[in-house]
């Protein structure tokens, strides 16, 4: 069986997702914060009779974020990660973690919680890893892409604009 040029170059631009796929470890998020972030995601946006943050795979972007561009963040995510523990204890005495709260008691400490800065931030991450390119960590299957009834393409059309008339007028001289 001969491969062409183009299965090669397919198989190239594959090939990183693929062992990403198969050895995924987070690059700053231990797997407790990583749970805990990953749950309040999936309560921003829920997975129901559409594909939400779990799916989409949110809590690798997030980990992504916070590993590179967004590292200056990480203490905000540490403090309130702290300030949600501490909540979450005063709230629900005798809980273990918020992973591990009931949906309307997660919802609960949520809104306790939702003018924090953390919330805020994890928040706006939550929605950059639902929405954003894939290659960044999140919107896995392009699910978020999906619900906006966007399709991906690896060619793209320009918009339709004033220079599309320049360009036919140059053309007919």
């Amino acid at each position: 069986m001969e491969i062409t040029r183009r299965e090669w170059m397919l198989a190239a631009a594959c090939w990183a997702e693929v062992l990403r796929a198969q050895n995924q470890q987070f690059a700053w998020f231990d797997t407790s914060s990583a749970a805990e972030v990953n749950a309040i995601a999936c309560q921003i946006i829920p997975d129901d009779e559409t594909p939400g943050a779990d799916r989409a795979g949110v809590i690798w972007f997030i980990d992504r974020a916070l590993a590179g561009y967004d590292e200056d963040k990480r203490e905000l995510y540490q403090r309130g990660l702290s300030q949600m523990h501490s909540k979450r204890v005063e709230m629900f005495p005798g809980s273990s973690s918020f992973a591990s709260l009931s949906k309307d008691q997660q919802i609960q400490l949520l809104h306790a919680m939702e003018q924090t800065e953390f919330f805020q931030l994890a928040r706006y991450h939550t929605i950059l890893g639902f929405f954003g390119h894939p290659m960044y960590g999140g919107n896995r299957d392009r699910v978020g892409w999906k619900l906006l009834g966007v399709e991906y393409s690896m060619h793209y059309e320009p918009p339709f604009g004033y220079y599309d008339a320049e360009a036919a007028e140059a053309g007919s001289k």
